[in-house]
């Protein structure tokens, strides 16, 4: 197989694992903001940070987990923003674990549920996460956020 394939497949998985990193480097900081903070809404068509982390929770496992097809796992029960964050995490590392398995020979010829080709449908998570933490970062800068000590 040709090593370019190898090395993007690797460059990928290393962005895909970036998103674990990501939550726990936010994770401090988020347990500093007031409850009544993380529930607000903007205005009333808009999410509360605590539910865009869970609709990223949502995102992970019924759309990225259930495409590669991994179990799900219900996001329902979920009431706080450490258990939101620990579920994100759990269902990223369940990607990881089914994209490592993948040869890199069936890396861009194997397809998802969707037809769509694994190096693609992979790519197209790093653009999600990358939206998600996008929003989450101009969330929090056009809030007035009193942090808690």
């Amino acid at each position: 197989m040709d090593r370019s394939v190898s090395t993007s497949r690797s460059l990928i998985l290393d962005q895909l694992s970036f998103l674990l990193d990501e939550l726990e480097a936010q994770r401090p900081w988020l347990h500093r903001i007031p409850v009544f903070q993380l529930e607000a809404k903007p205005m009333e068509s808009a999410p509360s940070l605590f539910e865009m982390y869970v609709n990223m929770s949502r995102q992970e496992w019924e759309v990225h987990v259930a495409e590669l097809g991994g179990p799900s796992a219900p996001v329902a029960s979920l009431t706080t923003l450490s258990g939101v964050i620990d579920h994100i995490q759990k269902g990223r590392r369940s990607v990881l674990e089914m994209l490592q398995r993948v040869s890199d020979t069936d890396w861009e010829t194997a397809t998802t549920g969707r037809g769509i080709f694994l190096a693609e449908y992979a790519f197209q998570i790093t653009q999600s996460d990358g939206n998600f933490l996008k929003a989450i970062a101009e969330r929090l800068h056009e809030s007035v956020i009193k942090f808690n000590q």
